[in-house]
């Protein structure tokens, strides 16, 4: 047996990865890499701000995927970087203006990203693994967004929890999750009327785009099996 060690990753598997990322709709890298985000984002420091620039740069990435012209991704490119830089700088220096910044400037580009990936799946005419991947990475952007969402509302009116000491990134984040799937562990509880109604409009936005996502399957696979029923049988040999 050879001493020499291996690498971990496959150079063939990587060269394929990096063939997947230069096809269109490669939803799966963009869900692949918010899940990652939603992950740095509970280590905070470096794991934080690493979470905020794969966030950004999935969804440039999302905007590219879905077929876009280059330009509109370029023009989303300096929201992105500024959002970066507002929100790593707001992270060094606990400046509340830059983290407001940061977080308009992050739900600008997410309802954006949201649309024209929406806006991309719906002129699909199948039901594909990239349109089930398509709809799972807006899921989670909805959620992102609302995060983004609560934070601000903090900002404008703190504490937005009730019942708490400091109010990290995090923890908006973490909130928004539990809303939009209604885990409703209820450790976090919004404070204000207008917190509880920005959270209650999630978890009905959330069921209600899960209920039609899951119509949307059923009446694609009918309309499959309608067809595949009308196609004439094959000639016999």
């Amino acid at each position: 047996m050879s001493d020499t060690p291996q690498p971990v990753v496959p150079a063939g598997r990587l060269r394929r990865l990096w063939r997947r990322t230069q096809q269109p709709d490669a939803y799966g890298v963009v869900l692949l890499a918010v899940l990652l985000s939603l992950i740095g984002t509970g280590f905070g420091g470096v794991g934080g701000a690493g979470a905020v620039v794969l966030l950004t740069l999935a969804l440039l990435f999302a905007i590219h995927t879905a077929g876009y012209p280059t330009r509109l991704v370029r023009a989303a490119a300096p929201v992105g970087a500024a959002a970066v830089a507002a929100l790593l700088a707001a992270a060094v220096t606990g400046s509340q203006p830059l983290a407001i910044i940061g977080d308009i400037l992050t739900l600008l580009l997410v309802a954006a990203t949201i649309a024209l990936v929406l806006a991309r799946v719906g002129r699909s005419p199948r039901i594909t693994l990239a349109t089930i991947t398509a709809a799972l990475s807006v899921y989670l952007l909805v959620a992102v967004g609302y995060a983004d969402a609560f934070g601000l509302i903090g900002a404008a009116r703190p504490p937005f929890f009730a019942g708490t000491g400091g109010e990290r990134a995090v923890d908006y984040l973490y909130f928004s999750l539990v809303t939009i799937t209604t885990t409703g562990y209820g450790d976090l509880v919004a404070r204000g009327d207008l917190g509880r109604m920005v959270a209650a409009s999630e978890a009905v936005l959330g069921q209600l785009y899960l209920v039609t996502v899951v119509a949307m399957a059923v009446a694609n696979l009918g309309h499959a099996r309608r067809h595949d029923l009308r196609r004439p049988p094959p000639p016999e040999r």
